[in-house]
């Protein structure tokens, strides 16, 4: 049994080593020069802009969760589940118009190949919000200074300039069919192991500030809802995955006023806001992202889900500043590109921006927008980071390149978090249960072994006397 304790003593060990390697990289530092939080005041008609990433949620959408097909808990109707709605559309339509305002002069009119990449995940509605945006920034349509989320309406002119245009491929993330450094950025949360364990764990554990949020929802809002709402399960409804959809769902309708009209005729009978709903379910949204999709922001979910992507973006942006260094006549790499993703890849990119840099963490609306850009002041390029249009973080380039090269995951430490370490426990305790069952079967061999031996021996003295 000693042998077996020693054992299981060097097991541990090397596990506390090993996540102590990760962890000990989320080091934050304090933000780069500039006046931060502060509105994007560039016009399409400055000279130093070089390179644009552009990363955001999907539009407005259906529920995620629909009894039938069609109904959510709520009495609302829906064609389908998770679907970009005419409302996530007008959403994505208008900030490509809103760029084209501002990027005029810097991107070409129509496509060129070689100056934009468009990338989505595999979903409907991502796919969907993409091309909304460049319908509204390749639609040669007139760009309004006072842009807002309002209803558009599309003449016959603008269907035939948009139907003339070329629109940019959107590609799309799936495994082994782009280059390896890009794909595990949009496939994390469905194949690694360590991410969906830790998710499944998190949802079991009591959360104060996650229950606090809950009970204050309840203590508003339950009378109403039972009074008016009698699909919802109150019991059900002070639970952290129940909520959850109920939010979700309580969220699509807020941006579909074809649905949520009989929500708010019902609440002001309370003289209660759809407003103040809304507010108190976002902001249980984006406390479960810290504590249970997420697993904390220093955690290691947004090191295994930006860290490909991020250095690819470093790349571009190197690549850019270093052919205008060198007076290259043509750039190979893209001036602008495009992400559309999901409310977890742009919370992750937020928190891995964090550790670098120490910048606030927002929530994740439909249609938010993170934007990098990188702009050359006077000798010096510098990483400008804005979140729906204030910004954030900018820092110079090489400064911006230490600090993620000093966080970045490698493939490999990826690989071994995700279908490694979260398996470590398991390992152990069948590894353990092996080892023993192996020591109890030879001991049990040795006993029956000794046993005949000592029988044998007792079966001659016997015989010879």
């Amino acid at each position: 049994m000693k042998i077996f304790s020693t054992f299981f003593k060097i097991l541990i060990t090397i596990s506390i080593l090993f996540n102590f390697s990760h962890e000990s990289q989320f080091i934050p530092i304090q933000p780069g020069n500039g006046i931060l939080d502060q509105l994007y005041n560039h016009t399409s008609n400055e000279k130093n802009l070089f390179f644009i990433f552009l990363n955001f949620r999907h539009g407005a959408r259906s529920p995620l969760v629909l009894k039938n097909g069609h109904n959510d808990i709520l009495g609302g109707k829906w064609n389908y589940r998770a679907e970009l709605t005419s409302e996530g559309i007008k959403q994505h339509y208008n900030i490509g118009k809103k760029n084209l305002g501002r990027y005029s002069t810097f991107i070409n009119k129509e496509y060129d190949p070689k100056e934009i990449k468009v990338y989505s995940t595999p979903f409907p509605r991502t796919i969907m919000s993409v091309i909304s945006e460049l319908l509204g920034f390749y639609g040669n349509i007139t760009y309004d200074k006072n842009f807002s989320y309002s209803d558009i309406d599309l003449n016959e002119k603008d269907i035939h300039d948009i139907n003339n245009k070329i629109i940019p491929p959107v590609q799309l993330f799936s495994y082994n069919e782009l280059n390896h450094k890009f794909e595990r950025t949009f496939k994390n949360h469905f194949e690694c192991v360590y991410m969906g364990m830790q998710e499944k764990k998190n949802w079991e554990i009591p959360h104060d500030e996650i229950d606090s949020l809950i009970k204050n929802f309840n203590d508003e809002f339950s009378d109403i809802i039972e009074k008016e709402f009698k699909t919802i399960n109150l019991d059900l409804l002070k639970t952290p995955r129940y909520f959850d959809v109920f939010c979700d769902v309580f969220v699509s309708l807020y941006f579909d006023k074809d649905n949520n009209y009989y929500i708010i005729e019902k609440l002001s009978k309370y003289g209660k806001s759809i407003d103040k709903m809304k507010e108190m379910c976002d902001d249980f949204l984006y406390k479960q992202f810290i504590y249970i999709r997420n697993g904390g922001i220093s955690e290691k979910n947004p090191f295994i889900s930006i860290s490909p992507i991020i250095k690819n973006i470093v790349h571009w942006m190197k690549e850019r500043a270093d052919k205008n260094n060198n007076f290259a006549a043509e750039y190979d790499e893209p001036k602008f590109v495009i992400y559309s993703g999901h409310d977890s890849t742009l919370f992750q990119m937020q928190s891995f921006l964090k550790t670098c840099f120490n910048i606030e963490v927002e929530k994740t609306e439909f249609a938010a927008t993170q934007l990098m850009e990188v702009r050359k002041y006077g000798n010096q390029f510098y990483v400008e980071v804005y979140y729906n249009d204030r910004l954030k973080m900018n820092a110079t380039l090489p400064e911006f390149e230490k600090q993620i090269k000093k966080n970045v995951f490698s493939e490999n430490q990826i690989n071994n978090i995700c279908y490694d370490e979260i398996n470590y426990s398991y390992i152990y305790f069948l590894y353990i249960i092996i080892v023993f069952l192996i020591i109890s079967l030879f001991y049990e061999f040795y006993k029956i072994y000794s046993e005949n031996r000592t029988s044998g021996d007792s079966l001659k003295v016997v015989q010879i006397a």
